[in-house]
């Protein structure tokens, strides 16, 4: 039986999946394969770091909105993550260096903490989710289930079809591919908070630009149970850059001049 019902997909583990859709991996493979090429193929496998810069938002529960200039630093293999809102006197810095599995915070120039371990592990299941993660590294992995769901099965235009990627945790992501493009439109997942309650959190990909061969979603919306929570708009992005190694260590502070 199709199921229509794969716009609320992120509790489909909850469910009874068709035969036919547990078993064909294969499709689901392909899928991947298609996106992949229409990322740049080999170009987009190669990617081993970035650094992006551009304009972000991000949206409270009554839609009000803060806006700063960030900076983005990504290593991927080990995964390394430098991210910078502001400049100066004003900036924030978070810093996650999943090798050592440590982080730090800073403030301006001259307030550094380290990161609370249960941020660490947040940070990692966050890693886990993330799409190019999904797409290079975890679809291999050892327990890792993949469900193809066709055009006639996903709620919406007709123009997507989906890939869930269910792991042995019985965590679900759900990549949404367009049928024509093969890009991804969207990356379906739960996250759990604090509190210990779960949210539905969707992540849209727009505006894609060839960089460096490799195609390159130059906007991307975060909404959180069906409100906006942040949005990206890159304005310059570089692969396979030199990054200095302590940009993913702990911050010196500068001392103050008397």
């Amino acid at each position: 039986m199709k199921m229509k019902t794969l716009a609320y997909l992120t509790v489909s583990l909850f469910l009874i999946l068709p035969s036919s859709a547990r078993a064909d991996a294969n499709k689901a493979r392909e899928a991947i394969a298609r996106a992949i090429e229409a990322m740049g193929g080999e170009n987009y496998l190669g990617i081993k770091n970035s650094h992006s810069s551009g304009q972000y938002f991000t949206f409270d529960r009554e839609g009000r909105k803060g806006h700063a200039k960030y900076q983005d630093w990504t290593n991927l293999d080990p995964v390394k993550w430098r991210f910078q809102l502001g400049e100066g006197k004003r900036q924030t810095v978070e810093i996650y260096n999943l090798e050592l599995g440590k982080g730090w915070s800073l403030e301006g120039k001259e307030t550094v903490e380290d990161v609370k371990p249960e941020d660490i592990e947040n940070f990692r299941k966050s890693v886990k989710r993330d799409i190019d993660i999904l797409l290079r590294k975890r679809v291999d992995e050892e327990g890792m289930n993949l469900y193809y769901y066709g055009a006639d099965d996903v709620a919406g235009s007709g123009e997507d079809e989906a890939v869930e990627f269910l792991d042995s945790t019985n965590q679900s992501m759900l990549i949404f591919f367009n049928t024509k493009t093969h890009l991804p439109t969207k990356l379906e997942t739960q996250t759990t908070d604090k509190l210990g309650l779960r949210h539905k959190e969707e992540v849209e990909y727009f505006t894609w630009l060839m960089i460096q061969n490799v195609l390159t979603p130059l906007r991307v919306d975060v909404h959180v149970d069906g409100q906006m929570s942040q949005q990206r708009f890159v304005e310059k992005i570089e692969y396979n850059v030199p990054i200095p190694d302590d940009f993913f260590l702990e911050p010196k502070i500068e001392k103050k001049k008397k």
